[in-house]
């Protein structure tokens, strides 16, 4: 199930392969990444691999390819991410459509070229992660296009009901598949709820106090 699947791994001896998607003018949607991003990765690949990777150890530094095809109709996103799990590995990722295009069933969408175990070790954290940003990311596409298909006029947005560890790929999945992040974290901006009003006692108790700061 998913979006996405890591295709057979070939052996480098002319591997061919053909991209599906024309290359639109997209924005560089990594260019709104943080600083500090690329740390989120590196927890990622410690929790996959805290000590020896014996699968690593039998099929040792053969170079290979490996495709990343699509499943089903979706939105690609999370290229920014994939491309630092597989360059941490000391891979190459050559991609064959960019971020925020639609793709169909079949698309052949990257090329990732590397040692045998450091593309298998990666691959599932790579996978796990688009899957989860391109479902977003075409979710979000969908009730757009059927907001504007009803010429709704209001604003479709996130939450901060995100998996913890997760949120800046959650955020930036919404940019990409065009509707509003909202709030990022409890900073941004006041948001009073039940359970806020219940505790000061009243909506104007809570704002008031809201207000004090």
């Amino acid at each position: 199930c998913g979006f996405l699947s890591l295709g057979r791994l070939c052996l480098h001896r002319g591997f061919l392969s053909l991209g599906f998607l024309c290359r639109t003018n997209m924005p560089d949607y990594h260019h709104l990444l943080p600083p500090c991003w690329k740390e989120t990765v590196v927890r990622w690949l410690k929790e996959d691999i805290p000590s020896f990777d014996y699968g690593g150890f039998v099929v040792g530094e053969r170079q290979v390819e490996a495709k990343l095809l699509g499943k089903t109709v979706g939105v690609l996103c999370g290229k920014p991410f994939l491309n630092a799990i597989f360059e941490s590995l000391e891979c190459t990722v050559e991609w064959h459509a960019d971020e925020g295009v639609n793709f169909e069933k079949g698309t052949h969408l990257a090329t990732v070229t590397g040692a045998a175990r450091n593309v298998l070790m990666g691959e599932r954290t790579a996978l796990e992660v688009m899957v989860r940003s391109t479902s977003i990311a075409t979710h979000a596409r969908k009730f757009l296009l059927l907001a504007q298909e009803h010429k709704w006029q209001g604003r479709i947005a996130g939450t901060r009901k995100t998996a913890p560890g997760l949120r800046l790929l959650d955020k930036y999945s919404m940019i990409v598949g065009g509707v509003d992040t909202h709030r990022m974290d409890l900073s941004s901006m006041i948001m009073l709820k039940d359970n806020h009003i219940a505790i000061a006692g009243s909506i104007t108790r809570a704002v008031k106090e809201a207000k004090s700061v």
